[in-house]
């Protein structure tokens, strides 16, 4: 559904995103034209798209840019979000989906011109996550961004400057994690951020209150939700 080849022709130009998000937008529009599966597929196939380019190295991103991380403040809060996707994703998995849904975006509304630049590089290559920690089902702690760089997560910039985004590798929108899952959550706030208030604990549906992130059951009445079972740890 999508020109593959031009689509690889228009990732080369420094403004690709100007092309690449009216297509988005266009390919969102076939939503209720055809059918759940076709949908998911459309949104494999575009996914898949953006992480093999990114790891190939051919998508045109800028080797300078605005350094957002000048903005960044003490860290004073924690936010927690889920993936609302099945477990196993990679980093560069993430970065892709990033890349296309976030900073594409952004750069054809407010920076067109510029080349995209996140300002984050691992193994001298670009990355855009927007996330310090993914705990993985199993329990293991994984370090995305460091302390120092901002994470375009909480949909509120100022939030975004001042906070470690955790995220847990699944969809939780309907169920609890792993008591392995939490007690990772508490370990990186216990080893890494001690002087946080637990007060300045959230989870992105607390900051930003038009998604359910990370779990329809993360708050509840007489405080039976998930986030209490982390509060409760400190």
């Amino acid at each position: 559904m999508f020109d593959k080849k031009r689509w690889e022709e228009e990732i080369k130009k420094p403004d690709w995103y100007l092309f690449i998000t009216k297509e988005y937008k266009r390919l969102k529009d076939l939503r209720n034209k055809i059918s759940p599966e076709d949908n998911k597929n459309l949104k494999k196939d575009i996914y898949d798209f953006f992480e093999q380019h990114l790891i190939a190295g051919d998508i045109a991103l800028g080797k300078t840019g605005k350094n957002f991380d000048e903005e960044r403040k003490p860290i004073d809060t924690i936010v927690i979000h889920h993936t609302h996707n099945p477990p196993g994703m990679s980093a560069e998995r993430l970065s892709a989906i990033i890349l296309v849904r976030l900073y594409a975006f952004l750069y054809a509304k407010k920076m067109k011109g510029n080349p995209v630049y996140s300002g984050h590089f691992r193994n001298n290559k670009q990355v855009f996550y927007p996330y310090h920690w993914i705990i993985r089902t199993n329990g293991e702690i994984e370090r995305l961004l460091l302390d120092e760089e901002i994470g375009w997560h909480a949909g509120d910039w100022d939030i975004n400057t001042r906070s470690i985004a955790i995220v847990l590798d699944n969809n939780y929108e309907d169920s609890i994690p792993s008591d392995k899952e939490l007690s990772s959550i508490v370990s990186i706030i216990k080893e890494h951020y001690e002087n946080i208030q637990k007060e300045r604990i959230f989870g992105h549906r607390e900051i930003n209150t038009k998604t359910t992130c990370p779990s329809n059951l993360f708050l509840s009445e007489n405080n039976k939700g998930w986030k209490e079972k982390i509060l409760n740890r400190f």
